[in-house]
């Protein structure tokens, strides 16, 4: 009987332990809609940034989705913050990078949250506010 007590104290702590962890785990998520996608021409890679220190250095989420549709919407989980900033692209050659040509000047579709920015997207013009609303990103063609 005692054995039998023990064990089950032990696995109730072991279930409120694994809930707490669960409740405490960052989590936050962006809705997002991608217009413009060429379906069936290569993955769609999308990386979320939660700071400008880490902007396009250090994403807090990636994703890495098949093109199934024109228009797409996903969810980008793992998120803390009040802001969000998304940097995304169509990798056409599945070689795991956003080409470029010798000016510097993406060759693949590509898109950010936020304000357009002629030379590409800054923390400043990508961070909008991480909440219920969706977020619409329309990659170039």
């Amino acid at each position: 009987m005692k054995a039998l007590i023990a064990t089950s104290t032990a696995a109730l702590a072991l279930v409120s332990f694994a809930t707490l962890a669960h409740a405490e785990a960052p989590g936050g998520c962006a809705k997002v809609e991608v217009q413009n996608l060429r379906t069936g021409q290569g993955p769609l890679m999308v990386a979320a940034y939660t700071d400008a220190a880490s902007f396009r250095k250090t994403s807090a989420s990636q994703l890495q989705l098949a093109v199934t549709a024109e228009t797409m919407t996903v969810q980008v989980c793992g998120l803390t913050g009040n802001v969000v900033a998304l940097t995304l692209y169509q990798d056409l050659n599945s070689n795991g990078k956003m080409d470029a040509n010798p000016f510097g000047v993406p060759t693949e579709p590509w898109g950010a949250s936020g304000k357009a920015a002629p030379m590409g997207p800054s923390w400043d013009s990508a961070q909008v506010p991480l909440g219920a609303e969706t977020i619409v990103v329309k990659l170039s063609r």
